[in-house]
């Protein structure tokens, strides 16, 4: 007994002690009286995580009638470091008010996010200004946060509004973040309040003081919920009304017309934040696009291929020297037909090289290689994209024809090449067409449907008869492209 005694005596002595050296560390106690503080800088936070502390809402500046209520509002945040090292510890808020100007303070309200009081009987313009403090009060060394000054203006009789202006502190919000809409009235010391509302609350909520909250991340990635976009937030005054729109999300819709490029872009990331990858999500498949740059593009969009489809990104964050990710919501892409029909890519080939003894004497087959083309006639890809855009809603069905000139030497030397057949060949579409090189036209693919047809013909081959007469060299030919609409 006596050495458990003795244990607990220890503990306690321990425990004393180490909660006095926590308790000196920490922010002191606040006098009755005190002069303006500064307000701190606004909070850092992205997608609803806040980097660093402060206020969300800031008490705003009003007019009111001797006699009316009051009210002031603030809300503040805990950074994440907070949040996570001390998870015991908490805040409260604390109004202070001055009467004379803002030389002194006196404290008159507590442990509350409001401050509501009647405006004293005066008869003339009177200001009243508050602060607001938001104390620390758990254990360890976190400063304390404080609000803007507000000035409430009282006057001894009303002031009808006969004009009101709508401005934001941010007109583009992430996910989980907030701004301050506010009203200028005219005249500037009219009385009548003003009341707030959003064209989408679900989207982003405004309430009586004018703070606005978008919605947070939704869990669904199809670029169809209901957290992007824009709102408007329209202020109201003795009838009199404006508004400002306010865009919520990190990412946007985007929306082209085939055959353009699509851009998803992240516009003022935080600092400490940054991307860890892109993702598509196509028919439910999430596919990672290997990109941590700031902005994604969909180059040369599809009706068939890219539209409907959506876009997100995760980020990384570090905490107390922990990473940290967290998803953007995701963007649609929509991507219209724009009546367009046009041949967007063509195909260079090489198909290398063989001896003149073996042409001599047999026939000969060479398969195109997969690597860079040279000489004057070069004007395509080297990758065998051969590809016909077709953004049409009407119109007759599509022809694309393909002509082949006899090979020649390259430097212009007299020799040609016998009997050669180029075999398109893609074996995905199915395409697999004979052009012999004799300038004829040669039908390569027909379509019926408005839709455009991407072929891979990096398989192709070329053949030719065997020439005892052939004469060594470089040799080149050119294709013909026709693209072609038959009359409807």
């Amino acid at each position: 007994m006596r050495n458990w005694e003795s244990f607990l005596r220890g503990l306690l002595i321990s425990l004393v002690a180490l909660v006095g050296c926590w308790l000196v560390a920490g922010p002191t106690a606040h006098a009755a009286t005190s002069a303006p503080q500064t307000p701190t800088s606004p909070p850092t936070s992205i997608l609803g995580i806040n980097l660093t502390g402060g206020f969300t809402q800031q008490p705003i500046d009003s007019n009111v009638i001797s006699g009316h209520s009051v009210t002031l509002s603030a809300k503040g945040t805990r950074n994440i470091l907070e949040t996570a090292t001390n998870p015991l510890g908490s805040r409260k808020y604390v109004w202070w008010e001055s009467t004379d100007g803002g030389s002194t303070y006196q404290q008159v309200g507590t442990n509350s996010t409001t401050y509501t009081f009647t405006a004293p009987e005066v008869t003339k313009d009177t200001p009243l200004m508050f602060q607001c403090e938001y104390d620390f009060t758990g254990l360890g060394l976190f400063y304390n946060e404080w609000s803007r000054i507000a000035t409430v203006t009282v006057t001894p009789d009303r002031v009808p509004t006969t004009d009101i202006q709508v401005s934001a502190d941010s007109n583009t919000l992430y996910n989980g973040e907030s701004t301050t809409v506010h009203a200028t009235l005219t005249p500037d010391n009219a009385t009548d309040p003003v009341t707030w509302t959003s064209s989408n609350p679900s989207l982003a909520s405004v309430d009586a003081y004018g703070n606005v909250t978008a919605a947070n991340t939704s869990s669904t990635m199809d670029g169809t919920a209901n957290d992007h976009g824009t709102v408007t937030i329209t202020g109201t005054s003795n009838g009199r009304s404006d508004s400002t729109k306010i865009t919520v999300g990190a990412l946007q819709n985007v929306t082209v017309n085939e055959g353009s490029d699509a851009t998803f872009t992240l516009n003022n990331l935080p600092d400490g934040m940054t991307v860890a990858n892109w993702y598509k999500v196509d028919d439910g498949t999430t596919t990672a696009l290997n990109s941590t740059a700031s902005s994604y593009t969909v180059s040369k969009t599809t009706v068939g291929g890219d539209n409907g489809t959506a876009y997100y990104a995760t980020l990384n964050y570090t905490v107390n020297g922990s990473t940290k990710t967290v998803n953007t919501n995701a963007a649609l892409l929509t991507v219209n037909k724009s009546g367009l029909l046009s041949l967007t890519a063509v195909p260079n080939f090489n198909f290398g090289s063989t001896d003149v003894a073996s042409v001599s004497q047999d026939n000969t087959t060479l398969e195109n290689l997969d690597e860079a083309t040279s000489g004057s006639n070069y004007d395509g890809n080297d990758n065998g994209e051969l590809s016909v855009m077709d953004s049409r809603e009407t119109g007759g069905d599509w022809t694309l024809t393909a002509s082949l000139s006899p090979f020649a030497l390259s430097d212009g030397d007299t020799g040609q090449l016998s009997a050669v057949i180029l075999d398109l060949y893609d074996p995905t579409a199915r395409l697999d067409e004979n052009i012999p090189a004799t300038n004829t036209a040669t039908k390569i693919y027909t379509s019926s449907d408005y839709d455009g047809q991407t072929f891979d013909v990096t398989d192709s081959q070329l053949s030719f008869a065997a020439d005892p007469k052939i004469t060594a060299g470089d040799y080149q030919s050119t294709v013909t492209w026709t693209l072609s609409v038959a009359p409807s």
